[in-house]
């Protein structure tokens, strides 16, 4: 993704227009494509003629309809609505852009009660580190520092970072009154407010600020990162579910969006019937007949010869492969699709039992199994297995401990896993804290690589104080970030206890250990929860 600031004033009368000049002007000395992104307007777009300059100093006029998120009236109106449309529109303009400044708040703007919190929420969503700026005019350097302080606090007290403060006219003494102030990090002075250019040591301030982005991962800032990850390597998804509305409109988002190509199967007559009712353009999706001919013999044929040793012949494996499932299932094993997404109207045991037939382990994984992506508040936790394996054995709870660090991994989570169990360490006996620990040693003995522990409660696993008191020294204790689940039952009573009482967004069930990706969906899934399956499928199969 791009390199990215939240560039913001904190009061109405500090100079953004000028210093933004300066700032871009010096940007366009580092990157060749340099974009300007309105985090909310105030209205009808084309008013907006501070932004519209901006926009023409870095050459992207012709980007104005694109180049902003969504407007302060839409915020008021329904924030979780606004906050997933300025997200989705900042991860579609930044494609293929080196770096871009996002504009908060600007000279000319409605101040309201509240603006710097959201400040901080949209900068949290949109994965960057936030630039304040305020002005020193009129004020003691002492209110002035003060002033800074309390402003950035309400910023970052919503999970943004602050990369940088800048000051336009601040009173002498002023960087004496900082450490009183509580104020910290990178400061660059400008005089009066009329700052021609920004070069030397506030070029590289305000450089470093752009490329820090932040260590905070939101749910919006997670599937941000996720569609550009699969863009990078477009990758083929065959979702064979084309009678459910929910498929086509996920499918021409994704396609509108460029994050992965799609094929559909179904009748191309209905398809194309169905989407034209929607509202829909699926022009650039491949539409493939279940009743093809040419795809029913070589599908059957090769399933035939797959369970041969099963007793299945080519006629069986002819009205088999019918069922569409297996015939999406099939595209995914013969490379005619790089990945599977099914399940909106189809049980799991539907959706995963014919990639367990067809595609298989891959090598190295000892058993097929899932997790689920828990996204927190400001972290991404990985639990597994949540969906597939009722009870395993010592040895599969390890494999699916290793299965479920890779994933993390996969997915920018540094793992490190903790063995769950109703006790931590030695404090407990009996045959269930007995199988923990042998999956720990097994675990650990196969993969002296990665960080786990067990057998740990949860609590000693986040919380560092409780970790100190229960498994001090522990590498993985307090803080981890894979969690295995001894059981089903466990798992499944877990992630949704989580769920609903934290407001985490649960993304999964994502299967892990099959030779290539198939995933499965709720049949409760939302366009939104398809958009993302797919996205995650296209990144597992970037990796194969």
């Amino acid at each position: 993704m791009a390199n990215s600031v939240y560039f913001t004033a904190i009061e109405g009368n500090c100079g953004t227009q000028t210093v933004l000049r300066a700032y871009l002007d010096s940007l366009l000395k580092q990157y060749n494509n340099v974009g300007v992104f309105r985090a909310f307007a105030n209205g009808p777009i084309n008013d907006d003629a501070v932004f519209l300059e901006l926009l023409q100093r870095v050459g992207k006029a012709a980007d104005v309809d694109r180049a902003w998120g969504t407007t302060r009236q839409a915020y008021v109106a329904d924030e979780e609505a606004a906050m997933n449309a300025l997200v989705k529109r900042y991860t579609d303009y930044a494609d293929g852009l080196d770096a871009v400044v996002v504009l908060g708040l600007l000279d000319g703007d409605p101040f309201n009660p509240g603006m710097l919190a959201r400040t901080g929420r949209a900068a949290a969503n949109l994965g960057t580190s936030v630039i304040v700026a305020l002005t020193g005019a009129e004020r003691t350097a002492a209110e002035t520092a003060a002033i800074a302080s309390l402003s950035a606090a309400e910023i970052s007290g919503q999970n943004a970072p602050i990369s940088a403060t800048i000051v336009v006219d601040a009173a002498e003494g002023f960087e004496k009154e900082l450490p009183a102030a509580g104020l910290t990090g990178p400061l660059v002075l400008l005089p009066d407010g009329q700052p021609r250019t920004i070069d030397g040591a506030d070029a590289q301030t305000l450089r470093a600020a752009m490329e820090q982005g932040s260590d905070v991962i939101t749910p919006l800032s997670f599937t941000a990162a996720l569609i550009a990850r699969a863009r990078a390597d477009r990758k083929r998804i065959v979702m064979p579910e084309s009678e459910d509305d929910r498929i086509l409109q996920a499918a021409a988002e994704l396609l509108a969006r460029g994050v992965a190509d799609i094929t559909l199967v179904g009748e191309k007559d209905a398809v194309d019937a169905r989407a034209a009712e929607l509202g829909l353009d699926l022009t650039g999706a491949e539409i493939v007949s279940i009743n093809d001919p040419a795809r029913i013999e070589k599908y059957a044929t090769e399933f035939a010869r797959l369970r041969a040793k099963k007793g299945v012949t080519y006629e069986q494996a002819v009205e088999k492969v019918k069922d569409l499932s297996y015939f999406g299932t099939m595209m995914v094993h013969m490379g005619d699709a790089d990945g599977m997404v099914s399940g909106a109207a189809h049980t799991t045991a539907h959706t995963i039992v014919p990639s367990f037939q067809i595609i298989k382990t891959k090598p190295g994984a000892s058993i097929v199994s899932s997790v689920f992506l828990m996204l927190m508040e400001d972290r991404v936790y990985v639990y597994g297995d949540c969906a597939v394996n009722t009870n395993p054995t010592p040895e599969e709870l390890a494999g699916i401990a290793i299965s479920s660090a890779e994933t993390a991994r996969q997915f920018g989570v540094e793992p490190r896993v903790a063995m769950l169990s109703y006790s931590t360490g030695t404090s407990g006996k009996g045959p269930d804290v007995d199988a923990v620990a042998e999956a720990t040693k097994i675990a650990q003995e196969a993969r002296p690589d990665l960080l786990i522990e067990g057998p740990i409660q949860y609590d000693a696993a986040v919380d560092e104080a409780v970790a100190a008191k229960k498994m001090p020294g522990s590498p993985v204790a307090g803080r981890a970030t894979v969690f295995v689940f001894p059981s089903l039952n466990a798992g499944n009573i877990g992630y949704k206890a989580v769920q609903r009482s934290s407001g985490a967004v649960a993304v999964g069930p994502v299967l892990q250990g099959l030779n290539k990706p198939v995933n499965d969906l709720s049949r409760g899934a939302l366009v939104e929860d398809i958009v993302n399956t797919v996205a995650i499928t296209a990144v597992q199969a970037q990796q194969d």
